[in-house]
């Protein structure tokens, strides 16, 4: 069955073709949804797929569980990564089933990639459940990109994937979302809270879940970051990045942070500890960022930047044993940040009032690689847009279809805003100068000294 499907669409080779045949569309989905169950239930049974070559059967799950012009059914996908959650060795697998994830050929080229583009597909199902669907999919989806982070032979697939910022961002927004769950709770009244504590009981496990997928998101943000930073420091996914971060140090070693305690942290699977410690290894991911990219988005973060929240987490993590290297990453991290937002502080005195036509229309900051909107027409930031398109590819001012590649570059505007920096850089300079010089030449009367 699943040599003849893949028979349809040319056979096992990716990329699969730009456009969904007709012969394959039409076939019933019970066809896929089948052959997963029966994989399913076979992988259950001991020693059941000894012997069984299962080649074609990956070959097949690699080859669609990203590709919803052909299946267009998230959850069958989803059910894909099922059976790769029963094959991975360290699971219920069996170590026969390894050689399909460390040595097969479409798996070291393509299984990393696909499980992260599934992993941003399942957002949206469709369904009246999709909210709490979402969950035990990514958390299968996460237990194998961790998996696959730790086989050396996928190490390339992982410095090659080109779409790791949507992901990531979804991570980061699954992050505030999950997170936020235990502290709203507590800041809502004794009487209101007495009131939904049978509500609360009854979601006790919803949070649970919240929390260990939290715990994952995390996780995976701090294995990927070790080795893989160019992402991290892209204009469209730093700032999202630094202000998840700066968020997260503000509410666990901030002034509100005791609004966090719990009576028993671990019945949520909530680790505050292990999750200052994972944030502080993804801040210092910045140790080989030579431009001090991050370090200014760090200090342009109105909403949660403060410098005194780099020394307050620097005495929290020598207080529970981080390594010392870390810390003193750390803090230079902070430091670097303080600097930027000091020099922030004189570009802006610098520039002073700027011309509306200079500002991005969403974001209302200099645009800095102004670009002009296809349908629309309307002239925005570069940075702006991708990090829009990162969740919505569509066009925020008509909702048309939109991608990163549409945007025209609108170089005569670029060089005016870089004329209009220089010369208010000049100008300010200028004006230094002369005040300096003025004060130079101010003279005491009658040759008398000021001070005696």
């Amino acid at each position: 069955m699943v040599v003849w499907l893949v028979g349809l669409v040319g056979g096992f080779k990716m990329p699969l073709p730009s456009t969904c045949p007709k012969e394959f569309a039409s076939m019933p989905e019970h066809f896929v949804e089948d052959t997963m169950e029966l994989l399913i239930f076979a992988s259950q049974i001991p020693k059941a797929l000894d012997g069984i070559l299962l080649d074609d059967f990956m070959n097949f799950i690699i080859m669609f569980m990203a590709s919803p012009q052909f299946i267009k059914n998230p959850y069958l996908r989803a059910k894909m990564v099922e059976v790769l959650s029963c094959w991975m060795p360290s699971g219920s697998g069996s170590s026969a089933t390894s050689s399909l994830f460390e040595g097969h050929q479409l798996s070291l080229e393509y299984l990393v990639r696909n499980l992260l583009k599934l992993y941003v597909d399942i957002e949206f199902t469709g369904s009246h459940t999709q909210f709490y669907d979402k969950f035990s999919i990514r958390h299968n989806i996460a237990e194998l990109l961790e998996y696959l982070w730790q086989v050396p032979s996928h190490h390339n697939s992982w410095k090659q994937v080109g779409h790791l910022p949507r992901p990531v961002h979804v991570a980061l927004s699954m992050l505030e979302a999950e997170m936020s769950n235990i502290a709203e709770w507590e800041r809502r009244p004794p009487q209101e809270r007495q009131e939904r504590t049978r509500l609360f009981h009854s979601h006790e496990n919803i949070i649970r879940i919240d929390m260990k997928l939290a715990n994952e998101d995390v996780s995976m943000l701090a294995f990927t970051s070790e080795q893989i930073t160019a992402p991290f420091l892209l204009p469209e996914m730093v700032e999202r990045v630094v202000s998840m971060l700066n968020y997260f140090l503000l509410q666990l070693v901030g002034p509100q942070r005791k609004s966090l305690t719990q009576k028993d942290p671990e019945k949520y699977e909530f680790r505050p500890k292990v999750l200052l410690k994972q944030m502080v290894r993804i801040y210092v991911l910045a140790r080989g960022d030579t431009k001090n990219i991050f370090p200014a988005a760090i200090s342009s973060d109105g909403r949660s930047y403060n410098e005194q929240l780099f020394s307050a987490a620097a005495d929290v993590l020598w207080r529970i044993g981080e390594d010392g290297r870390i810390i003193k990453d750390f803090i230079e991290l902070g430091a670097k940040a303080k600097a930027a937002a000091s020099e922030d502080m004189d570009t802006e005195a610098a520039l002073g009032d700027i011309p509306d036509e200079f500002l991005d229309p969403i974001q209302y900051t200099l645009m800095k690689d102004p670009g002009i909107l296809p349908s629309s027409r309307i002239i925005i930031d570069r940075p702006a847009i991708q990090r829009h398109l990162l969740s919505d590819s569509t066009d925020p001012f008509n909702r048309s279809h939109l991608t990163a590649e549409m945007l025209i570059p609108n170089t005569e505007l670029k060089a005016r805003i870089e004329e209009f920096i220089r010369s208010q850089k000049l100008k300010r300079h200028g004006e230094s100068l002369n005040m300096q010089s003025s004060k130079g030449t101010i003279l005491p009367p009658s040759g008398e000294m000021l001070i005696d």
